[in-house]
Order: C-alpha cells, then sequence, then structure tokens
C-alpha cells in the first residue's frame, strides 16, 4: 500500500537501518484513520541488532500494540491507556523466548541463528495534529529520559510520526506519486515536486510555455498539503479521502537529539513473525465473562500460561476447584479460544512444596476425561469453559455414585 523511499541511511553509519515490516505500516495508517481529529499511537515491538561497523544498530519493527480501551485522545494530547500493553507484549516475549530456545537446535548455519536476539519496544508511533511532522519538544523529553534511566534496557527509540491531509487539498496531480513515479523520484533528501514531470521540466521549458502553463493550473481552494522531503512515507487513502504521511525520526544515547530516519519497508515474508495474540489478550470482554461465570459458580479459579504441547503458542489453562471436592478440573484453551474446544483433565488434590509450581505439579499428576466422560454436545463458539466444567463435574459425580 505504501512504497519506501530510497534509502539515504545507507553508508552513514551515524544513523540507524531501520527495517520496517509492510503490516505495520498498514496498522499504523489503520491506526492513524480511526482517529482523524484526535492525537492517537501505539507502541512498537521489534528486534535491535548492534553492528561493529556502524554506531548504531540494525533495528526491525515486527509489530505494533495498540494502547487498550483507556487510552487518553485529545486534539494536541495522547496518553497510553493500562496495563493491557504490558500484557500482551509478555505474551510475544514469552513465545519468542521459547522460539529461540527451539531453534538452537538447528543452528548449524548463520542463517538458522540470525534471529537469535530478545524481543524489544523499539518505540513508539504517533499521529500530531495539523503539520507537526516532528516530535514535540515534550516527546524528545520523554525520550530522554526514558534512554537516562538506568534501570531499564532502553537505549535508543524510533519515534514515527503521523500527520494525515485531505486528499482534495491539492489538485490531483500535486499528490502523492504512483508507484512507478515514486521509483523515478531522486533520492535527495531536500523537499522536491512529488512528480517526476514537474522535475523534468524544471529548467528546460520556454518562459512562454511556463506562463501558460501558470495561467491554466487550477488554483488550490485549500490550504496546500507541505511538500515532504524524500524521506516521508506517504499512503493515499482514496476510499476514506485522506493522504496519510509518516515521518521517522530517530534517538539514542549517542544521539541525545531525534534525527530524521529514513525506513526500509520490506514484505512480511522477509521478516520472523509473532504468534497471533491469545483469547484472554484478544477478546478481553469474552475472558471477563467467562471468569465471572466461573466465579459465580463457586469455583475457586487459577490462571497460568502454560505449554501443554510442547510447541509455542502457549496455551491458557484454567484451574478449577471446589471447596467440597477432592479434585481439580483443568481446563487447557488454546491461543484460539472458543474457535477451538479446550481440552480437559482431572487432576486429585495434590500437596504442593514452597518451591514448586502449583500447575506443573496438578498437570502432572491429571488424566484426560475417557470417552464416556466427554460431552454429549458439539462445541461451538457459543458455548462456555462453566458449561464444560459443569458437565464433568456431573460426570463424575456418577461415577463417584456408581464406585
Amino acid at each position: 500500500m505504501s512504497e519506501s523511499t530510497p534509502d539515504t541511511n545507507r553508508g552513514n553509519r551515524d544513523v540507524p537501518r531501520v527495517i520496517v515490516a509492510q503490516h505495520v505500516v498498514d496498522k499504523i495508517v489503520r491506526g492513524a484513520l480511526l482517529y482523524p481529529d484526535p492525537e492517537t499511537g501505539e507502541a512498537m515491538v521489534g528486534l535491535i541488532f548492534p553492528r561493529e561497523s556502524r554506531a548504531e544498530p540494525d533495528i526491525y519493527i515486527l509489530e505494533t500494540i495498540s494502547p487498550g480501551e483507556r487510552a487518553v485522545r485529545e486534539w494536541g494530547m495522547f496518553e497510553q491507556g493500562d496495563d493491557w500493553q504490558a500484557d500482551v507484549f509478555n505474551w510475544w516475549y514469552a513465545n519468542w523466548e521459547t522460539y529461540r530456545e527451539m531453534r538452537r537446535g538447528s543452528y548449524g548455519t548463520a542463517q538458522a541463528a540470525k534471529w537469535d536476539v530478545p524481543l524489544v519496544h523499539v518505540g513508539d508511533w504517533h499521529k500530531q495534529p495539523g503539520d507537526m511532522v516532528e516530535p514535540s519538544s515534550g516527546d524528545a523529553q520523554t525520550a530522554r529520559r526514558m534512554i537516562a534511566d538506568a534501570e531499564t534496557p532502553i537505549q535508543q527509540l524510533v519515534a514515527p510520526i503521523v500527520t494525515m491531509y485531505p486528499l482534495d487539498e491539492k489538485p490531483l496531480e500535486q499528490q502523492a506519486p504512483s508507484p512507478s513515479e515514486a521509483s523515478a523520484a531522486e533520492t535527495s533528501d531536500e523537499a522536491t515536486p512529488l512528480t517526476p514531470e514537474t522535475e523534468a521540466a524544471e529548467g528546460t521549458a520556454a518562459p512562454e510555455a511556463e506562463e501558460a502553463a501558470e495561467e491554466a493550473a487550477p488554483e488550490p481552494t485549500h490550504k496546500p498539503v507541505p511538500e515532504p522531503p524524500k524521506r516521508a512515507l506517504l499512503v493515499p487513502v482514496t476510499d476514506q479521502g485522506w493522504l496519510v504521511r509518516i515521518d521517522f525520526w530517530y534517538m539514542s544515547r549517542h544521539i541525545k537529539r531525534f534525527v530524521p530516519v529514513v525506513p526500509e519497508v520490506v514484505p512480511d515474508d522477509s521478516l520472523p513473525t509473532l504468534p497471533a495474540l491469545a483469547w484472554h489478550l484478544a477478546k478481553p470482554h469474552r475472558f471477563d465473562q467467562e471468569y465471572k461465570l466461573l466465579l459465580g459458580d463457586g469455583y475457586v479459579i487459577d490462571i497460568v500460561r502454560w505449554d501443554a504441547d510442547g510447541k509455542p503458542p502457549y496455551e491458557i489453562c484454567f484451574s478449577l476447584y471446589r471447596r467440597d471436592t477432592n479434585r481439580v478440573i483443568l481446563l487447557i484453551t488454546s491461543a484460539d479460544y472458543p474457535a477451538e474446544k479446550p481440552s480437559v483433565r482431572v487432576a486429585p488434590l495434590v500437596n504442593v512444596a514452597d518451591d514448586e509450581d502449583v500447575f506443573e505439579k496438578l498437570y502432572a499428576a491429571s488424566r484426560p476425561l475417557t470417552l464416556l466422560e466427554q460431552p454429549d454436545w458439539d462445541w461451538d463458539s457459543k458455548r462456555t469453559l462453566v458449561e464444560l466444567a459443569r458437565h464433568v463435574e456431573e460426570k463424575l459425580k456418577d461415577k463417584d455414585k456408581a464406585i
């Protein structure tokens, strides 16, 4: 959807290489379009590779994390929301570490070990009002505090700034170039006309032709869109009538001010992908509903992230206990619950030492349901965990009576 400009960072060891997955650019554009008037933004996560030949590292931006439902969005102000972003990052981080450990067994080639670095927070993008295409002084102060904080590992931050312009603010021929036009554009970082036709005509047309063109050119009826430098990403969204501009900025412990950088936008399949969010993060309202139903049914509940099948992504596991029973019901939900039916296990009560993991010990002592104990109804996304737990209890009560 967007066209990357030539890499004017190449050969400059004083700025980083910033490599961005195409879907990250797409998400930034979609996120900005959701809030045309107030400020908005998201956190970004990715990988950082120090380079001996360069003062600044290579930075790969793999994903963005929205701020959650409690974000404050106003004209001229944006504040991130609650702990949801941290929960999402921790989910991706835990799964990424598992992937790293699994891949180490196949490090026969340099390619296999290429991505063996931790997942990190690489910065935040946010949309600013009007023509504010650079980070504000407040943004710079916040970035310096984060980088200077000895208690955090943050040494650098990428800060894309998004601005939006109605597409009818300039005549069509003065708006964003087509991909073919962009590829023919100059690599200069200075402000230049957006179309190669304008560049070709400069200094070659006769004065009479220039005067005639000036007279024939339609006058803009609105304030013109500022002419962007070649480093800016321009994404016209014609069906919604917006031109979205993204300027990438960078600060580090070596560079203590924001400097512009040219991102390299690459296809998604050329970079590692992170697992889909687990359902308790992707569907928080559903999770709250399920939890309240179980709690209202009298269960003592413990919820853990657990690797039940030996491969990422992790499962979200519930241990359910009633005080008048001698068993614990384990419900193991996949990341895409409720699309997939949970697996169910039954465990006896176990003694746990202070240094032992409760769920690990319960799982080791548990058994799966037999065929006769399985529900006789089909699972679908409208079913709930409490229905499954009630069914298991009824089956086990009947079995206890038979004994």
